[in-house]
């Protein structure tokens, strides 16, 4: 038994019945949960977590994938920990039949209605994901899992983003699936929602047609040679509804901004997609953006463009690009494929996607007067206020977060209601300190007056009502700078510190001030 089996065999609680899998990441086995007698997918990391912030960050992303675990189409989290040896586990819903890969490969395509079925269920649970400020990163068919009932159910939202030293989890990955990757991935742009569009419309383009996008009938075209077909339109499907095949093709639009404003769209588009055969099938119903001509104001939304001669954008293709640019495009995605330096993201999409930044009060750009960005905030019952040197208040009001987006130290996080469960809550903010003006988390962490108001010790003396019930030692903390967009444009120099009881989601406030 090598080392892996080992720890699942000395695992407390589980019985180990056997090994379903390997693979770059680890191993997953069959077991059985002891305590309620259910068959369950035990997954160890290889890896080894040796820091407590790296065990931390694994804790925080098994939180995020626990909030999905409600949705039927996401694949339930049970259990999480990390062994002694410094290898962290999962305890996973068992889905005994397979992948979607291994029924493509077995079978072969799968039928158009029920491609769309599938596009629906998956979409609608990225979306439960986005609103919880989670980016799933690497949706494929090998990550569509099949419970026992049959139904289809997404997969991979833990271990994928456990970290490597000297990176940052939340955002980066051994390897990532060129063939369902988005095309701006390759490019290292911000991470948005539109990638899982794109990647989840590549993946039924592969349940519909047998292979991914752009792909040969046999092999595997080249990275160059698949950098430069997505610049062209997207392969028809032979035999496939023209209505669905245009809804994917909407969502594989080269252009982040000519696909589905967001997931939900792409689920409703899917929903109403054209099955029958004809040619002349209906485009996705969602609009493509047309730049405006001389002298014409932008459509509203729901008008069509104004003007004769204005040529509708293609899907699929992005206007504008030279020769030379397509060109510096391909060498400069293939130099970051030879580096090994291919990035994914995890965790929610930009302020320009909705996303509620660490900051209340963001406004338009210029110096802000006010040392806590806007936030009302008090000094009474507020133990971060006597912290020297820090100028640091309370909210007035609980401040609660969902999800947090942590990427090479530029941070964002979604704000949420703190009657519906929740993760996070503020317990001090305050102005960056003077000499330590930045929106990196990781050099702002470090100084000394943030790390003596960030700490376990204010975080503890914060805490009222049910939140005594758990002791310091049980909480996580994390510093939350502005973002790097809001600290460039918009001048904001205002941080938190928040903190959350590690593994579990709350009702409620948990930290003064009293009322």
């Amino acid at each position: 038994m090598d080392s892996a089996g080992d720890a699942a065999r000395s695992l407390p609680g589980y019985q180990i019945m056997g090994e379903l899998g390997q693979g770059g990441y680890g191993t997953v086995y069959r077991a059985r949960q002891l305590s309620v007698g259910r068959e369950v997918a035990l997954k160890i990391d290889n890896r080894r977590l040796t820091s407590d912030r790296d065990k931390r960050r694994f804790m925080r992303e098994v939180t995020a994938a626990g909030q999905l675990s409600g949705h039927p189409h996401v694949v339930a989290v049970y259990d999480a920990g990390v062994l002694a040896d410094g290898r962290p586990y999962m305890v996973l819903e068992l889905c005994p039949n397979g992948s979607l890969a291994d029924r493509l490969r077995g079978r072969g395509p799968i039928p158009a209605a029920e491609v769309r079925d599938i596009g629906v269920h998956i979409a609608d649970a990225l979306a439960a994901a986005h609103a919880a400020g989670v980016l799933h990163r690497d949706v494929k068919p090998a990550n569509i899992l099949v419970n026992r009932y049959g139904g289809v159910a997404l997969a991979d939202f833990g271990l994928a983003v456990v970290p490597r030293p000297g990176m940052e989890s939340s955002a980066t990955r051994e390897a990532l699936t060129p063939a369902y990757a988005s095309p701006e991935v390759f490019d290292l742009a911000e991470p948005t929602v539109a990638g899982d569009v794109y990647s989840l419309a590549a993946t039924l383009y592969a349940l519909l047609s047998g292979r991914p996008p752009y792909f040969p009938p046999s092999g595997s075209p080249s990275m160059v040679a698949l950098m430069a077909a997505r610049l062209g339109p997207v392969p028809d499907v032979p035999g496939a509804p023209a209505g669905l095949v245009a809804v994917l093709r909407g969502a594989m639009a080269y252009d982040p901004g000519d696909r589905p404003e967001n997931i939900a769209a792409f689920r409703d588009a899917l929903a109403e997609a054209d099955l029958s055969q004809h040619a002349g099938a209906a485009p996705p119903y969602w609009p493509v953006p047309i730049p405006p001509g001389p002298g014409q104001a932008p459509p509203r939304p729901g008008q069509a463009p104004a003007g004769p001669d204005t040529e509708p954008a293609v899907p699929g293709r992005r206007g504008g690009m030279s020769g030379p640019l397509i060109t510096a495009a391909i060498v400069v995605a293939v130099a970051i494929v030879a580096a090994g330096a291919l990035v994914a993201y995890s965790i929610g999409g930009g302020s320009d996607h909705g996303t509620r930044t660490s900051t209340a009060g963001a406004g338009a750009s210029g110096p802000k007067k006010d040392p806590y960005g806007g936030a009302e905030t008090t000094a009474r019952n507020c133990p971060a206020a006597g912290v020297s040197g820090a100028s640091a208040r309370c909210t007035a009001t609980a401040e609660c977060w969902s999800g947090i987006v942590a990427i090479n130290g530029n941070v964002q996080i979604n704000r949420s209601d703190c009657m519906v469960g929740h993760a996070y809550e503020t317990f001090a903010i305050a102005p960056l300190p003077a000499d330590g003006q930045t929106w990196n988390e990781h050099t702002l962490e470090q100084h000394p007056t943030v790390r003596r108001l960030c700490s376990r010790d204010v975080m503890a003396r914060s805490r009222y009502g049910d939140a005594l019930r758990y002791s310091p030692d049980k909480w996580s903390i994390e510093v939350i700078p502005p973002s790097q967009s809001q600290y460039e444009s918009q001048n904001l120099r205002t941080f938190r510190c928040v903190a959350t009881i590690t593994g579990l989601q709350v009702r409620g406030a948990m930290f003064r001030p009293r009322s």
